[in-house]
């Protein structure tokens, strides 16, 4: 793609370099997938969005991933994640928890069409084709870790910043379990009302990703959930 080397993605040619191996426009939005020697990638409206790397695909490309590797849990045997673009992490944790179950909500069907026909590898998520938030507030499964990486026009979608929203998500969360929100601000004001809403979920902790938008915003247990074993609900 660059002069930088194979195993490192470069984002910044990621829209201009590559075969262009599928497109399509689905209302306004344009998906593309491109893919060179090392990298298959998926962009959303010109923004990567997923990158596997072809020789190790399990691997992590994008600066904001190399950084939530740090802040996984060190165990997990249900995980959820509300939104799922390639399915980067869904890849990953397949190997850095073996046997984990993995459930992925998406309300785009396209975007699970492309991820089962490009980007899924060895693991076997639960896919649902349905709205995230709508999906909360249905079942009591609990889960060990909840990534949440949503994104809607140039921003995190409005149910992101409503109270409703972390009500269900306490009700999934298991009581030693972990939330970590991919957050994409417009204000200021976003930012310090997600890490509000949140703290019903746990300690809350924050970082903005170096020249990005994003900010990642997680949680770790309280000490007094760490003293109550996890318990989880059949499906």
């Amino acid at each position: 793609m660059s002069n930088l080397p194979f195993d490192e993605f470069d984002v910044a040619a990621a829209t201009s370099t590559g075969a262009l191996i599928y497109w399509e426009r689905n209302g306004e939005q344009l998906l593309e997938i491109r893919a060179d020697r090392h990298f298959r990638w998926l962009l959303l409206d010109g923004v990567v969005q997923s990158v596997l790397q072809q020789a190790t695909p399990g691997e992590l490309c994008l600066p904001h991933q190399r950084i939530l590797q740090a802040l996984m849990p060190a165990q997990a045997a249900q995980v959820l994640h509300l939104g799922l673009g390639g399915g980067d992490l869904l890849r990953w944790l397949h190997h850095r928890y073996p046997g984990v179950q993995q459930t992925a909500i998406d309300l785009n069907a396209q975007v699970i069409d492309i991820y089962q026909r490009f980007f899924q590898q060895e693991e076997q998520p639960h896919l649902h084709c349905q709205d995230a938030f709508a999906w909360l507030g249905s079942g009591h499964q609990q889960y060990d870790l909840i990534l949440i990486d949503l994104f809607s026009d140039d921003g995190s979608p409005a149910a992101l910043f409503q109270s409703a929203t972390y009500e269900h998500l306490q009700q999934h969360i298991a009581p030693d379990g972990r939330v970590i929100v991919n957050l994409l601000p417009r204000t200021e004001q976003e930012w310090q009302q997600v890490q509000h809403l949140l703290a019903g979920c746990g300690k809350v902790h924050s970082l903005r990703i170096a020249n990005y938008r994003n900010y990642l915003i997680w949680t770790e247990p309280k000490p007094a959930a760490r003293k109550s074993p996890a318990r989880h609900s059949p499906d």
